[in-house]
């Protein structure tokens, strides 16, 4: 009876236990699962830099390559790897046997020119000598005929007075033929001069003017003959002389492509024996710049980089120029920068991967904001409560923010208010630039380097106005607006606003049963809301 008595007190005990239990697991379950647990991070003060990231290659300054102008067989080697060599000193030797021989043939080749030109020179002066001697007989028939001339003038003189006295009966009939006869022989002695006369001048002209002519272009032509077995033989030395090969310049021989007894064939291009590099001491890094970043390289940037080789050491150069010339690779746009580097130890080698650093903005003891921060926004905050938000933070800090959205029917999506309504002057702040009209899409440009609106990235962007979360003392969110400066990534640099340092940001919310998570932002509100002039709370508008 009393077992069964102390057994019935166990049973009750038990129920009244797990009555207990249950209603305090599902009390306290219950609360802690509503309880909320934010996640902070420090506002501080440090040194921020922007910075360009890109890599590059190695080289000398000056490198050459060292080819060969003719085809033959590498006789002698002077130089190999790493071999430091002087201007004009001989680095190789091609087999220069055939080249000779195509020298001493070439010089013959010449002899024999020369020799077809004295021939020619030799017809030309015969040609001449006999236009000479013709000129003489056309002189000797010209005097010749000039003389019969004066014979049969005198003929005819005789025969006239010798017929005038034979009509007197003065003279007999006899010595009347014989005046005829003596005109007849003398006229016909003329005629076969004058005859004479016109052949010595026929052969004069035609020998002047063909003869002459033909010995003379076979001069000519002996001459040019001469000149091009000259150029030949002077060809023949200058191939003969590039079978020695020199350096063109003071440098180390950076590679060696060809051994002794190996044939070199120069055909459409001299094929390469060495690489020389002209000075190691000075070096450049040929970078490879995105086309988004190029924009912020210039030569007043810092550039440091490293090297596989020597993990942990920087080494620093200069910025040489920006080369114009895009590169596209596989459609994408990147533009060469030249960095000139000092090397005086050596340590860097031609065709080393850099890994760069380019400085494109520092900071030093600036007030430093986490970018998680700018990443979360509470869960129950939703786009019409952060423009409200941002409207009472922004004041009447002056200027005109674009409108967000596309007319009224769009006007939801882009977090743009009423769009029918323009934005007066000093309602959205930034730099006064009037109203704008209704349904302008997008928020256009901005003035005083407002920020982007609720419906923009994420990324921080310099001189935009951002909203972020720090803990009140009743451990909930608490709004501050913020002027963004330049960022590294981890950090953004705040430039304005009601945040100071040690002041405590949210950048994540935890809660109970789940995963630690950083919120996002609600629909539309991918960037946080603009600031003053930032194209209001949708605008979207482009950084000045």
């Amino acid at each position: 009876m009393k077992l069964k008595l102390n057994l019935k007190k166990i049973i009750a005990a038990v129920i009244v236990l797990a009555v207990i239990g249950g209603a305090g697991w599902y009390f306290w379950g219950n609360r802690e699962a509503g309880a909320e647990e934010y996640m902070t991070a420090k506002v501080e003060r440090g040194d921020i830099r922007n910075s360009v990231f890109a890599t590059g290659t190695l080289q000398a300054v000056t490198t050459v390559q060292v080819g060969s102008q003719v085809s033959g067989v590498i006789s002698a080697l002077y130089a190999d790897f790493n071999t430091n060599v002087k201007k004009g000193q001989v680095v190789a030797q091609l087999d220069p046997s055939i080249l000779q021989a195509q020298v001493a043939s070439s010089r013959a080749n010449v002899e024999q020119a020369r020799a077809n030109l004295a021939d020619a020179q030799a017809r030309l002066i015969g040609a001449k000598a006999t236009v000479q001697n013709q000129k003489a007989g056309v002189s000797g028939a010209n005097a010749n005929l000039s003389a019969l001339k004066a014979q049969l003038d005198d003929a005819e003189s005789l025969l006239k007075r010798q017929e005038s006295l034979a009509k007197g009966g003065i003279i007999p009939e006899r010595d009347l033929e014989s005046a005829r006869t003596a005109f007849r022989s003398a006229e016909a002695r003329y005629k076969q001069a004058a005859a004479q006369l016109d052949q010595a001048q026929n052969s004069e002209q035609s020998s002047s003017t063909a003869g002459i002519a033909q010995a003379e272009a076979a001069v000519k032509q002996a001459q040019a003959q001469v000149k091009q077995t000259e150029a030949a033989v002077k060809l023949s030395e200058v191939n003969l002389s590039n079978t020695t090969i020199t350096s063109p310049i003071n440098g180390v021989v950076v590679s060696r492509n060809v051994d002794v007894g190996q044939t070199v064939a120069a055909s459409l291009s001299a094929p390469t024996l060495f690489t020389i590099a002209n000075d190691l001491t000075q070096m450049q890094v040929i970078a490879n710049i995105d086309q988004a970043d190029i924009g912020a390289i210039n030569q007043n940037n810092t550039v440091s980089f490293t090297v596989d080789a020597y993990t942990g050491r920087k080494f620093e150069g200069t910025i040489k120029e920006i080369r114009l010339s895009p590169q596209n690779v596989q459609n994408v746009i990147t533009y060469n920068v030249v960095i000139n580097v000092q090397n005086p130890d050596l340590k860097l080698m031609p065709g080393m991967t850099t890994n760069l650093t380019f400085g494109v903005a520092e900071r030093k003891a600036a007030l430093r904001l986490p970018n998680a921060a700018l990443r979360f926004t509470p869960k129950d905050m939703t786009p019409d409560k952060i423009r409200e938000i941002m409207r009472s933070q922004r004041g009447g800090q002056g200027g005109q923010g674009g409108q967000g959205g596309q007319g009224q029917d769009q006007q939801a999506q882009a977090g743009g208010g009423n769009a029918s309504q323009p934005r007066a002057e000093g309602q959205a702040g930034g730099q006064g630039q009037g109203q704008r009209p209704q349904g302008a899409g997008g928020g256009g440009q901005r003035g005083g380097g407002e920020g982007r609106g609720a419906g923009a990235s994420t990324a921080p962007v310099e001189g935009q106005w951002r909203l972020v979360w720090v803990q009140g003392p009743d451990k909930k969110p608490q709004p501050r607006r913020v002027k963004l400066g330049i960022t590294d990534g981890t950090a953004t640099e705040v430039m304005d606003g009601n945040l100071q340092e040690g002041d405590l940001v949210i950048v994540g919310q935890k809660i109970a049963g789940a995963a630690s998570t950083t919120s996002t932002r609600p629909p539309g509100f991918g960037g946080g809301m603009g600031g003053p002039g930032g194209g209001g709370p949708g605008g979207g508008g482009r950084r000045n």
